[in-house]
């Protein structure tokens, strides 16, 4: 568990990088899509690290509870905007 553990945490670290990286590049580049995927990825790595450490043992539910809902409310939302965008891009 722990591997797994340490794997999600450097796909999150990964996922903010990319991230700073599309959002500098955004208004000169077409990379709105590949942003929102980022977004997606690392906001569901890191759903699955808080989930992980409460299994673990190393949080408490209480605490994680409000980080849950507030990722998967971010992630019902770029998911959103990423179709926005993919029907944007099909209907062109």
């Amino acid at each position: 568990m722990i591997i797994v553990l340490g794997f999600l945490r450097s796909i999150f670290f990964i996922a903010i990088g990319l991230y700073i990286y599309f959002i500098t590049r955004r208004k000169q580049h077409d990379v709105v899509i590949q942003m929102w995927v980022t977004i997606i990825v690392g906001m569901l790595a890191n759903l699955a690290i808080q989930i992980i450490d409460l299994k673990l043992g190393i949080s408490k539910w209480e605490s994680v509870q409000i980080s849950i809902f507030l990722l998967t409310a971010i992630v019902v939302y770029s998911l959103w905007k990423l179709s926005i965008e993919l029907r944007k891009r099909h209907s062109k």
